[in-house]
């Protein structure tokens, strides 16, 4: 916290860090009881019918108000639920409930290290050095609308069609988990720099003498990854977005570490299965993110191109109201600071 005899209000950030991040939607609700702050576990309860939570949970660049970069699936997300309808995934709504947990957390994590709060012009700058960045991160991509789509696949469509919802939570973590697991044992991903792609390795195994045996030491790599700042224009494009910003914008290279979003996640399903089989936890209803409309259950006949077009990840979220989080926060202290002070 110290340096030297001046005091370091900051989380320590580096300039060559893109730390991208997105979303997954959890079963449980975070667990107040592992706060021992009072307020810490006070804020938490606030926000826990939210499932939606980061992945990492890059508070650091929040409250420094440096970018980062938001993770977009380039396609909606959409799964068939039966016969007759769909879900689709609502970028809007569910990116606004992201963002609360995530300044909920920042939040948290500040006062408990630095006893502060967020600034609200700080979480300004953070968010419109953000949202017109983009990424060019081809697989972590994928890999989250295919999170986003098991839990459509399995907890959705039990929800809808009457079945069993545990059985649903059991799947949809064992899907998530085999993902995981099967990109940290293959050890690589794809990473796409001027159009040219390449395989690179997650991690180095490195193995060391201790105290008389052979012990594999797991080391995380630094990854390049291609941004492009779009807001000159707005996040407008026509035709193939990809093709548009190749052809009409420099890019930069930054780094970041893939096995986080891998490591972190498959932690948080292991955990859950685990949950799950001793059936502790009451479960996070699907019902929430129904009635916010961040998941829409429609008739699949005429789901074409252009009606799934609404429902693209790739814009300047505008529509996103950060300040309305801020203002929920800081009702929520008051009410906090009226109860316990």
């Amino acid at each position: 916290m110290f340096q030297g005899n001046k005091p370091q209000y900051k989380f320590k950030t580096y300039k060559s860090d893109a730390a991208p991040f997105f979303f997954f939607i959890d079963v449980f609700p975070p667990n107040a009881d592992h706060f021992n702050n009072p307020r810490s576990s006070f804020l938490v309860n606030q926000i826990r019918n939210n499932p939606i939570m980061p992945l990492p949970m890059r508070i650091d660049r929040v409250f420094n108000g440096k970018n980062s970069i938001i993770v977009r699936p380039n396609d909606p997300i959409v799964f068939p639920i039966n016969e007759s309808v769909s879900a689709i995934i609502n970028p809007i709504p569910f990116l606004q409930l992201g963002f609360e947990k995530l300044l909920f957390f920042t939040e948290i994590r500040s006062f408990e290290k630095f006893s502060l709060s967020l600034n609200q012009k700080v979480i300004k700058r953070w968010w419109e050095a953000t949202r017109y960045l983009y990424g060019d991160l081809p697989q972590i991509e994928e890999d989250f609308s295919a999170f986003l789509r098991a839990y459509l696949y399995t907890i959705i469509k039990a929800s809808i069609n009457g079945e069993d919802i545990i059985g649903a939570a059991i799947e949809y973590c064992e899907i998530i988990n085999k993902i995981c697991k099967n990109r940290l044992l293959s050890n690589n991903i794809l990473v796409e720099i001027n159009k040219k792609q390449k395989n690179v390795k997650l991690y180095k195994e490195k193995t060391r003498e201790y105290r008389k045996k052979l012990k594999t030491e797991y080391h995380p790599e630094l990854i390049d990854i291609e941004v492009f700042n779009l807001s000159e224009n707005g996040f407008s494009y026509e035709g193939n977005f990809k093709d548009t910003i190749d052809k009409n914008f420099n890019s930069y290279i930054l780094k970041y570490i893939p096995l986080l979003f891998y490591d972190d996640l498959q932690e948080c399903m292991l955990q859950n299965l685990k949950l799950l089989e001793t059936n502790e936890l009451e479960l996070q209803s699907p019902s929430y993110l129904l009635n916010k409309n961040v998941i829409l259950i429609q008739k699949s006949e005429g789901l074409c191109e252009k009606e799934l077009n609404k429902y693209s990840w790739l814009s300047n979220l505008s529509d996103i109201n950060i300040g309305k989080i801020y203002n929920f926060l800081t009702e929520s202290l008051n009410l906090f600071n009226k109860e316990f002070i």
